[in-house]
């Protein structure tokens, strides 16, 4: 994200009226200019956008204030400033102008260049060093479990930015923990074979089911026993001894196969089921999620594999979002838990439970979701042979000589730290092993020390860019740790090792790597990555919508929501869609949950998949997806202002200033007023001297999108809870900055697309600055420009952004 475009309100009112303060008494061309035509409105006078020119540095090698030079460059050069009400330069004055300041902010562009660290470190996010202690040695490790890494911190959302990925001592201490997790995994003392477990209904809900039987045969049903899983109660999934002894050593990937079906009410939802750790009365940490969409006489095998951190226990709840179902699953709950209320149909419910409330009617429909659950079965701890080829040759033998250990050592850091390694570089961890060795220890716990110390060097912690000696461009190993960590969120594996060490990283080479590597499945790390980080979606659910006023929100649909986007831009990535899908199409990404909550019809299978939209479905793109509209609003209403400040990050990538100091909040509505929308009471507000400029600009862009509520439901009123008379209709028309009118969404969103190019512009810089690990700045405009221009050759379609931005010049600059 581009600094000098930090300001909405700067953007459109500026002037850029530059006072001198004493400064060369205007005889220079390029101060005089500014003293004739931008000092009224932007000096000592006058301070409208809150630009002082006179007090900008004119130091531009420092750089202090490029950016909000830059900006001046654009506007003026552009013909939008001075406003037309100004009196106006001739083509000659603007051209002596906009070549003297282009000139002084390459100047400074250069030297601030050469002035670099000679070295520069990026630390791992936490998710970045799980995926590669998994490449790296094939382990399984969970860095976001309490007692873990440190959360990374925030930067508008992305958690990769370098210089807020410190190193505190309670970092230190952790990373040495994780080491030894990793190591205990990879090199476990004794190796813990895989084990099958299968439970049927009958044993997990009756014991055993023996004497329920007799019960069966006396009816004469041929059908089994069937476990009837209800809303309002946990149920076991896993239990720890059912393993036999179980412990740390097992932790692992598990493959969970179950077989189920669901009833549900006549026109109601389909059952949900939530398998996770119980902390009250549900499993509300959600490690897996499943809607049962299989009809009750043609049940569904689900399979799924897990990582379990063992000895482990988990449950089963089935998730009931309608009113009655969290209703009748309170009431029904004491009848059904009973070890005498026996299920095989619901056909025989009756004749078995004669005297229990009866949950079904004669058309088999519930009264409720429910899951029937047939059988589940866990098998484990899995290990792949590729997962395993990654620990073979990394210990030295029994009888290795000092020699040979050195050499193993070096070929492990060499894959650790992701670039050719000297044994001066590793005699440190080397001598801690003679240390061992001379002190009786074994050779493989020597060994492990000496490993040990190359996982928790900085080299491995952090991607490190430079040399002592100062220079411009990454090396190809520092570009292929770049390209991996943008790609894969991970480091390179053999065949980018063995490109780069064969000196072929270049020209075919590189464009050929680049190719695979946006081919390979590690691609959806980048995919899931990169989309949550660049559209927030950490702020969904962070304020929880009441559940007075939006009673079908749950944390299935949370979580469905949360999805969408990111499966959306998946869809788009894989298809190389255009990029002004993002803005408006015909179709998203949608499970059972969302085609419930959207109005649409149910899907044919489990999971997200594509789903056609029609013009009254009111959606399409990502501006009115759920969580969009609701991580920008407040759990009690929708916050037009906040989806205008959203969608200029992410959309336009300007991030607006913060309000004013001081400035009163808006007032609610009393009692005995009239009901009014929340957007007359931010006009009103926004006729504030201080806030108008910047409303004016930002207001619209939410605005448009007031037909959606605080959780994305479609609407024609607002509800307003306090006042007096009927909720009022909402208007959702506005105007572009440049004055282009809207009527609602659907039109605000065909001058987005109109706009494709900046919008294309706006998602190249979010691409680089993730890319980058850093925040652009002007001197990175004439890459980020390159890559504008060679996106355009393929009518900005995404994937071919993507490999625009991993091919750029702007990308092997350090």
């Amino acid at each position: 994200m581009f600094p000098f475009r930090h300001s909405v309100c700067l953007g459109l009112v500026l002037c850029f009226h530059l006072s001198l303060a004493g400064a060369l008494n205007g005889a220079e061309p390029f101060e005089a200019f500014l003293e004739k035509h931008c000092i009224r409105c932007h000096g000592p006078m006058q301070e409208k956008g809150d630009i002082r020119i006179d007090q900008l540095s004119r130091d531009f090698k420092a750089g202090l204030d490029s950016h909000h030079w830059a900006e001046a460059l654009d506007k003026v050069n552009s013909g939008e400033m001075p406003p037309q009400d100004e009196p106006q330069p001739t083509q000659d004055e603007i051209a002596e102008f906009v070549t003297s300041l282009d000139s002084r902010l390459k100047e400074g562009r250069a030297a601030r260049m050469a002035a670099r660290p000679a070295v520069t470190h990026y630390r791992l996010s936490r998710n970045e060093y799980q995926n590669t202690v998994y490449d790296l040695l094939g382990v399984r490790y969970d860095p976001t479990k309490p007692g873990e890494l440190n959360e990374d911190t925030l930067w508008h959302g992305y958690e990769r930015i370098g210089s807020q990925l410190s190193l505190s001592p309670s970092h230190v201490d952790r990373f040495y923990r994780a080491a030894d997790i990793v190591l205990d995994r990879a090199f476990p003392a004794t190796a813990s074979e895989a084990r099958k477990i299968h439970q049927s209904a009958a044993q997990l809900r009756y014991g055993g089911g023996e004497k329920q039987q007799l019960i069966l045969d006396r009816f004469g049903i041929k059908r089994p026993l069937r476990y009837l899983l209800f809303p309002g109660r946990v149920q076991p999934a896993l239990a720890s001894h059912w393993f036999g002894r179980t412990g740390p050593e097992h932790s692992g990937l598990y493959k969970l196969r179950f077989q189920a079906s669901g009833i549900r009410p006549l026109e109601g939802q389909p059952a949900h089921l939530s398998i996770g750790k119980q902390t009250s009365e549900e499993p509300v940490d959600g490690l897996l999620e499943f809607d049962i969409t299989a009809p009750e006489d043609d049940p569904q095998v689900y399979e799924v594999d897990v990582f379990l951190e063992m000895p482990a226990a988990l449950h089963f709840c089935v998730v009931a979002t309608d009113g009655v179902d969290r209703r009748g699953g309170a009431a029904f709950r004491n009848a059904l838990a009973s070890s005498h209320y026996l299920f095989t149909h619901s056909s025989e419910t009756l004749l078995l439970n004669p005297n229990a409330p009866q949950m079904f009617d004669g058309e088999g429909n519930g009264l409720f979701s429910t899951v029937l659950l047939d059988w589940v079965e866990w098998e484990g701890p899995l290990v792949t042979e590729a997962e395993r080829s990654r620990t073979a040759g990394v210990l030295p033998p029994e009888d290795a000589t000092p020699e040979i250990v050195a050499e193993h050592l070096q070929r492990f850091a060499e894959r650790a730290w992701r670039r050719p390694v000297t044994m001066d570089e590793l005699e440190n961890y080397l001598q801690s092993y003679r240390e061992e060795r001379e002190a009786g220890e074994p050779m493989t716990y020597a060994y492990r020390i000496a490993l040990q110390g190359v996982l928790t060097s900085r080299n491995f912690i952090y991607l490190v860019e430079g040399d002592p000696v100062t220079r411009e461009r990454l090396n190809d190993w520092e570009l292929a740790s770049r390209l991996s960590y943008f790609l894969w969120s991970s480091m390179p594996d053999d065949e980018l090792f063995s490109t780069v060490a064969n000196g072929n990283f270049n020209g075919e080479g590189l464009k050929n790597e680049v190719n695979r590597m946006l081919n390979d499945h590690k691609l959806n790390r980048f995919i899931d990555d990169f989309s949550r980080q660049w559209l927030q979606l950490h702020r969904v659910g962070m304020f929880p919508p009441d559940k007075k006023l939006y009673p079908s929100y749950d944390d299935w649909l949370e979580t469905s929501m949360r999805a969408e986007p990111v499966e959306y831009f998946r869809e788009m990535l894989t298809k190389n869609l255009p990029i002004e899908s993002l803005l408006d199409s015909d179709w998203t990404m949608a499970n059972a949950r969302l085609c419930d909550f959207y109005g649409l019809p149910e899907p044919q299978r489990d999971g997200f998949q594509r789903v056609s939209l029609k013009p009254e479905d009111h959606r399409g793109g990502l501006l009115t997806m759920g969580a969009v509209l609701g991580l920008t609003s407040d759990g009690t209403r929708h916050r037009p202002v906040h989806r205008g400040v959203w969608v200029s990050e992410a959309i336009f990538n300007k991030t607006p200033p913060p309000p004013p100091a001081n400035v009163d909040p808006i007032e609610p509505i009393p009692p005995m007023g009239t009901k009014v929308t929340i957007r007359q009471r931010i006009e009103s507000h926004a006729k504030v001297t201080s806030c108008a400029a910047c409303h004016r600009n930002i207001d619209p862009l939410g605005l448009a999108f007031d037909q959606y509520d605080a959780i994305g439901q479609w609407r024609t009123r607002e509800h307003v809870p306090t006042g007096v008379g009927e909720d009022p209709l909402v208007d959702a028309s506005g105007a572009m900055p440049d004055g282009r009118a809207f009527s609602d969404s659907v039109e605000f969103k065909q001058l987005l697309i109109e706009d494709s190019e900046q919008v294309a512009r706006a998602f190249i810089e979010h691409l680089c600055t993730y890319a980058l690990r850093r925040v652009l700045t002007i001197d990175d405009q004439d890459g980020v420009q390159a890559i504008v221009d060679e996106a355009r050759q393929h009518d900005y379609q995404v994937k071919d952004i993507v490999r625009a931005v991993a091919l750029s010049e702007l990308i092997r600059k350090r």
